[in-house]
Parts: C-alpha cells; sequence; structure tokens
C-alpha cells in the first residue's frame, strides 16, 4: 500500500506531496524519497510536513480541507486510477 506525506515548501506557502510506501501500519519511507509527486519540490526544501504517513483516502480528504496552497499536479495524483 502506497503512503504519502506533504510537505511545505521553505518561503513559500506551496505544499507538495511525497509517495512511498508503508512499513508498518504507522510509519513509511517517504522521508527517503527525494522528489515530490510532481518533480517541483526535494526533501531539502521541506520546511515542515503538514501530515504523514496518511492512506490515498486519507491524504485526499486531508487534502481537501487544505484547499489551494496544495500542488494541483500532486494532489490530482490522489485520483488516478491505475
Amino acid at each position: 500500500m502506497k503512503a504519502y506525506t506533504l510537505k511545505k515548501k521553505k518561503n513559500t506557502e506551496e505544499c507538495h506531496l511525497f509517495e512511498g510506501d508503508f512499513i508498518t501500519d504507522k510509519t513509511c519511507n517517504t522521508h527517503k524519497v527525494e522528489k515530490s509527486i510532481c518533480k517541483k519540490m526535494s526533501q531539502s526544501e521541506s520546511e515542515e510536513n503538514i501530515f504523514t504517513c496518511c492512506t490515498d483516502n486519507q491524504a485526499r480528504k486531508k487534502i481537501a480541507e487544505i484547499g489551494r496552497q496544495v500542488c494541483g499536479v500532486c494532489t490530482s495524483h490522489l485520483y488516478t486510477t491505475d
């Protein structure tokens, strides 16, 4: 199962999504992923985590509450079908 972490970019209000995998029910490896889903943010540009280790459903709900400051490309990834 995929895990998602939303990070806030330094010096901006923009947030980007990082995708990894769950290691256990509550831990994931998204901190090891260098680039966001859209490739427009690297881990080193992160100011803070907005949320960590969420499922796709949890991430969709939280992003909907946050609104426009979340990258649209990253968000759209949560709505694609395999």
